[in-house]
């Protein structure tokens, strides 16, 4: 098998594990901690704060990956943080019920996936040289995030049998262990040709804008503000419309997901063609407006209304990525500070989120996301086309 092909399958499972390892955290075991364990909610939000925080060494590897030591040890680097990745997982399900060590296994798993994979984008990037490669570097990284968010729900309703039942769990999570297992060898496959390792490219950075910077940090925070109903959502799905529904809305995920990769691949090939500050604000603003509308209107407004969302989710991902390029200008710095102002936004509205369920319903929790998402359009009608061309 040649390099590259060797390469595909890492590329491939590293972000299917990556992938399995959210969906896991953040639709099934909500339900697992609200509806099954009842857990004090107060306390699973202290924890989250710590649990989150360890996305943060995505922005500071990936600002200090071109440094000599990280380029010469990055071989081992990825292997190291693969392996991290797979015993936290392991020993964070092991001892889920432990909130206290459940929280600090959560943050080595986000730590050890984040470096993973910024450890991965680099190989991609520099092998990426002739077109026909990088479509298949870019084809394998999205397969695999596609894919390893499907799996968590096709296990799920595989082993279905009893919701309340601690059994059931038991056999869901060694399920979703063993599914990562395979990285563990598939890792060590990857390889590098020499010409690559050594090659280093010096960028022309140009200066920032602070107005562009600024107005891009506050979307960039505000628009993940759907993060606080990340934990509440699935158990009030659950306890609103009962255990035979939450099977079946296990079918709907998969269906949203796909959904999510075909509105991804839509904008990748038409966005270009249009303003994608204009195409940025419609698209937020319709997610937004849904996502008001959609805990209000019953069942099936509420299915329709996330499947629209879904597929303007698609839309703004491409352009505010785009966007957070341009503005960057190719300051590899200023693109980690927006990629950590994502991570904030994660850091505190997950926790916000479970901490608000507490005292105010889930409909309202979403009520509330919509609003903040809405907001988050304000910054962007002060950003002029030539601002971004300049």
């Amino acid at each position: 098998m040649s390099n590259y092909k060797r390469n595909y399958v890492i590329y491939y499972y590293g972000y299917f594990v990556a992938n399995l390892i959210l969906i896991y955290v953040n639709v099934f075991l909500p339900v697992f901690f609200f509806n099954i364990l009842n857990v004090n909610r107060a306390e699973l939000a202290t924890i989250q704060i710590f649990s989150y925080s360890g996305l943060f060494l995505r922005p500071i590897i990936g600002f200090y990956v071109e440094k000599p030591f990280l380029r010469l040890n990055r071989k081992k680097i990825l292997i190291f943080s693969a392996i991290g990745t797979l015993i936290s997982f392991t020993i964070f399900l092991i001892n889920i019920t432990v909130l206290t060590l459940f929280g600090i296994f959560l943050f080595i798993t986000f730590a050890c996936s984040s470096i993973m994979g910024v450890s991965i984008d680099k190989y991609i990037i520099e092998l990426s040289n002739i077109e026909e490669i990088k479509n298949k570097n870019i084809l394998c990284i999205q397969l695999g995030m596609l894919t390893g968010s499907i799996f968590p729900n096709i296990i799920f309703i595989i082993v279905y049998s009893d919701i309340y039942s601690l059994s059931f769990w038991n056999l869901f999570f060694l399920a979703g262990i063993l599914s990562t297992l395979p990285l563990f060898f598939i890792v060590f496959l990857i390889k590098v040709d020499n010409e690559f390792n050594e090659r280093s490219e010096e960028l022309e950075v140009q200066p920032t804008s602070r107005k562009l910077l600024f107005i891009m940090i506050i979307f960039s925070f505000l628009i993940y503000a759907d993060k606080l109903y990340e934990y509440p959502l699935e158990p009030w799905i659950l306890s609103k419309y009962g255990e035979n529904f939450f099977l079946i809305f296990a079918f709907y995920l998969i269906i949203l997901i796909i959904l999510n990769a075909i509105s991804i691949l839509l904008a990748g090939l038409f966005s270009h063609k249009f303003d994608k500050v204009k195409v940025l604000i419609f698209s937020t603003l319709f997610m937004g407006i849904f996502l008001i509308i959609a805990p209000f209107v019953g069942l099936i407004g509420f299915i329709i209304c996330f499947i629209i969302i879904q597929m303007f989710a698609g839309f703004v991902v491409i352009n505010m990525t785009s966007l957070m390029i341009d503005i960057s200008k190719k300051n590899v710095m200023i693109f980690q500070i927006l990629i950590a102002f994502t991570i904030l936004a994660r850091v505190i509205f997950v926790p916000l989120g479970t901490y608000l369920s507490i005292i105010i319903s889930t409909e309202f929790i979403i009520l509330i996301s919509g609003l903040l998402i809405i907001l988050s359009v304000i910054p962007l009608f002060f950003i002029k086309t030539n601002d971004i061309e300049r």
